[in-house]
């Protein structure tokens, strides 16, 4: 098996270099990455998604997607309504402005996948997604599951 330190040091200068270039991207429009992260992400939905499963699926921290959703709010990029099925659940909705810009942000994305496919074939890149895919499920089902009983904690 492959030394784990080459596969870090690749792995964070993939993660630091790419989120640069979002975030370089993202400035004319006033966006940073995790905005812009979850407007792609609901760029694919079209009737909302809940804001806890932009938690889970974009797999950042409740108080992050809070906080980028509170500023895209403000940037009226966003709305929150009451989920019609679950009236504990907001549903996070794109407003006209957002779909105005979707365009852009998707061009900053396609650019950060442009440089980074530079010399890959396109076999190549469906391995790659393949074999990133699988690392992904693997770190996920090691990862201690937090289920909520009787007012505590408990890890699985």
């Amino acid at each position: 098996m492959t030394d784990i330190k080459g596969i870090w040091l690749y792995a964070n200068n993939i993660i630091r270099s790419s989120r640069r270039m979002v975030n370089e991207g993202l400035n004319p429009l006033g966006l940073n990455s995790a905005e812009g992260n979850i407007l792609l992400h609901l760029f694919t939905h079209n009737h909302g998604v809940r804001q806890e499963d932009i938690v889970e699926q974009l797999d950042i921290s409740k108080p992050a997607v809070s906080r980028a959703l509170e500023s895209l709010e403000k940037k009226g990029y966003v709305s929150r309504e009451k989920d019609s099925s679950d009236r504990r659940a907001s549903r996070v909705l794109l407003t006209g402005k957002a779909q105005d810009i979707k365009p852009e942000v998707e061009q900053v994305y396609n650019k950060v996948y442009s440089i980074a496919a530079q010399g890959i074939s396109e076999e190549e890149a469906r391995f790659f997604i393949n074999i990133f895919c699988r690392v992904s499920e693997n770190f996920s089902g090691a990862r201690p599951v937090n289920k909520v009983r009787g007012g505590r904690i408990d890890v699985e």
